[in-house]
């Protein structure tokens, strides 16, 4: 199905259909790759100084995958509050003189588990407010999901810092199953929104476990504490008719098998330098779809133009599989203040020409990253040090 450029009138590209973006992501797709950005990982009104020149950018290159970010409850309020985290009187640690100074960012609102545990049912309801989602609009034949932040072990943190929540899978293993199962009642909710009032395609999470060279936790933690959570989650969307996307930022590799056990639909962003895109790529082809997400690290920020479209043919060849699909790409996190716009134009360019060069070719080349030439490696990495 071929979408009505009458919609996208400033658009110098085909914007692939929602049902061409379904047959990518089931390993069923003909056309290039799906862009796919989302309101969260790129924000004009956040840079003001060039958010005209990001807004146009971004009609000229419209993503193929539209998610609405969710309208986020408070973190805390009073007795009766109906969209908010905590709805305990006096919860806020920063409302009894918090020195902030002594304690990480992550620590500033934790709780402790006896407030926890008085937490109303239930609590915060997404069928409260009149609009679960932000910036809604009409469907205009493309792919649409719901974007909720936070799935299991970033909210844990979010409830208990840091810290506490990685000693609280051996101290209070209990308690952890007992929050997690209260959230889950929550996330269930959002899906029956997401499905049956806005008929969305699917909804997406973020739960960041991985850090740079290994996840934040072993193997036997996730397995216990963490794969269920997502097993009845990914399970009751997969119930609504919605895929389920999943960004995880880091190194989580040791996971990745448990992700297409529990049949997950789309992993992002396949961190680059955590991780050896090579061997995920040709380990999990054909078992799911992959958002890779473009390095905001060194080469979006600091590569030239030509470095950024080396990357985006490199990954197209590394992830695309032919009469397939199984890629979407966007950038790994957000397209910052410190990315030069003529990168980001690059960026959406090259994906989508290459691809579309791709596609009609029916074969992938053979790049190479910018990071494996050690005389361009070294200058991005140099240049980030700065």
């Amino acid at each position: 199905m071929v979408l009505d450029p009458k919609k996208f009138p400033k658009a110098k590209k085909e914007v692939l259909s929602r049902e061409e973006v379904k047959a990518i992501i089931k390993g069923k797709g003909v056309t290039r790759p799906v862009q796919c950005v989302t309101p969260l990982l790129l924000l004009p009104s956040e840079q003001p100084f060039r958010e005209k020149e990001l807004n146009e950018l971004w009609e000229q290159y419209p993503d193929d995958a539209v998610f609405f970010e969710y309208t986020r409850p408070g973190n805390f309020g009073k007795p009766n509050d109906r969209y908010v985290w905590v709805d305990v009187e006096n919860a806020d640690p920063l409302e009894h003189g918090l020195n902030e100074s002594k304690v990480g960012i992550d620590e500033k609102t934790a709780v402790d588990w006896d407030i926890i545990e008085q937490i109303s049912e239930g609590i915060p309801d997404p069928f409260f407010p009149e609009s679960l989602v932000q910036d809604f609009h009409e469907d205009d034949g493309r792919y649409r999901g719901l974007f909720w932040t936070r799935l299991s072990f970033e909210r844990l943190w979010h409830f208990r810092g840091m810290s506490n929540t990685l000693m609280d899978f051996y101290l209070y293993p209990e308690k952890v199953k007992a929050l997690l199962k209260h959230l889950r009642t929550i996330y269930f909710k959002a899906i029956e929104r997401a499905a049956n009032e806005y008929h969305f395609d699917a909804i997406a999470f973020t739960d960041d476990i991985g850090m740079q060279d290994r996840p934040f936790f072993s193997e036997d933690i996730f397995i216990e504490f963490i794969k269920p959570h997502y097993k009845e989650v990914f399970d009751y969307a997969h119930q609504h008719g919605l895929d389920v996307w999943l960004h995880t930022c880091g190194n989580v590799e040791p996971f990745i098998d448990h992700f297409v056990e529990l049949g997950l639909d789309v992993l992002h962003p396949v961190q680059k330098y955590t991780m050896d895109e090579q061997k995920i790529a040709q380990k999990y082809r054909g078992k799911l779809c992959f958002w890779v997400g473009m390095d905001v690290q060194r080469i979006l920020p600091f590569g030239t133009t030509e470095d950024v479209r080396n990357e985006v043919r490199y990954l197209i060849d590394t992830f695309h599989v032919p009469s397939e699909g199984r890629l979407v790409m966007g950038p790994g996190n957000r397209f910052r203040h410190d990315i030069p716009t003529e990168n980001i134009e690059a960026f959406f360019d090259e994906l989508y020409h290459y691809g579309k060069e791709v596609e009609s070719n029916k074969a992938v080349g053979n790049h190479r990253s910018p990071a494996e030439d050690q005389q361009v490696f070294s200058r991005l990495k140099d240049d980030q040090d700065k």
